[in-house]
């Protein structure tokens, strides 16, 4: 942030004060309103012809079979993990509209639920971003699956030999379905599984959430993972602050109003980018929503930043 001038002429830098009851309920308000616009935001209608879907479903469909159908099948579900994105998304941004108010205020964690909304919504981009064809959106899912099988494996693990069984189970599933829907193993020179290739387009099993990011989000929010992750992570170059704030008043760690509002800003942005991906996917207009985002966005800022620095009668 930079420095900014207030109407009495004291120098401060915006949001750099601890967080106060009336912010937090005015900052928690401020987004429960954009998550709810955003949530039932949706027309109502079948995706629009000509649209990435629909070319992707043609694709698929005029396949022989039974590859048409498998590759359908893998389509479907990455659908459904769309879905199940976006929800998990809005789930963590009410959370996130709690942990805001709660007593004694945040430090830090308001920037780690952040972070669990932007994952999330990351995870829906990557599926379903318009610019890319079929093959490249069958070869990430394939990646993506093929990478959660493993995670399954490994925890399985630890839960015991039923869980072990049904993890082979998933694995040995996976690996004949992807085979079916003639998704191609891509290994490096060592043997070891690398991504996979679909008619000529490649992916990884996962992808960058850092670099992800700094392509995928609006461009009016600076690019805040390594925030998100310091706070994560307790670094001490960042969690320091927090200890400092309260030095002066013996009040422990102390919560600033600047770390709600980068939260309030990277759940907003992600839900922002969600809605854009759908719409360009599924050629839904949502031009009339994500105007009144953009204006709830930018009256909502102005409202905090008098909220937060409002002297206390």
């Amino acid at each position: 942030m930079t420095d900014d001038e207030m109407p009495e002429g004291k120098a401060v830098r915006p949001f750099a004060v601890p967080i106060t009851g009336k912010f937090a309920e005015a900052a928690a308000g401020v987004l429960k309103s954009y998550r709810e616009k955003a949530e039932n935001g949706f027309p109502d209608g079948a995706p629009a012809a000509g649209s990435p879907f629909m070319t992707d479903i043609e694709t698929m469909t005029a396949m022989a079979e039974p590859e048409a159908t498998a590759r359908r099948s893998l389509h479907s579900m990455l659908i459904d993990i769309v879905g199940l994105s976006f929800n998990t998304a809005l789930d963590h941004v009410r959370a996130l509209e709690h942990d805001i108010v709660r007593d004694p205020a945040p430090v830090w964690s308001p920037l780690v639920s952040a972070r669990a909304v932007l994952e999330s919504c990351l995870f829906l981009e990557y599926l379903i971003d318009p610019s890319i064809s079929c093959g490249l959106r069958l070869a990430r899912c394939s990646g993506l699956w093929r990478k959660d099988t493993d995670h399954a494996a490994k925890a399985a693990r630890v839960f015991g030999p039923e869980e072990h069984a049904q993890a082979a189970h998933m694995d040995a599933y996976v690996t004949r379905a992807l085979a079916d829907a003639k998704v191609l193993e891509r290994r490096n020179a060592k043997g070891t599984l690398v991504g996979y290739e679909v008619d000529g387009d490649t992916a990884p099993l996962d992808f960058s959430i850092t670099e992800r990011a700094r392509t995928a989000l609006p461009s009016w929010i600076p690019m805040p993972y390594g925030l998100l992750s310091g706070a994560a992570h307790s670094r001490p170059w960042m969690t320091d602050r927090a200890r400092m704030a309260g030095m002066d008043t013996g009040a422990g760690l102390v919560g600033e109003a600047a770390t709600v509002m980068t939260a309030l800003m990277v759940a907003m942005a992600s839900l922002e980018m969600s809605l854009r991906a759908w719409q360009g996917y599924f050629g839904c207009d949502l031009g009339e929503t994500l105007t009144e985002l953009e204006g709830h966005f930018r009256h909502g800022q102005l409202y905090l930043l008098a909220m937060a620095h409002a002297v206390e009668s």
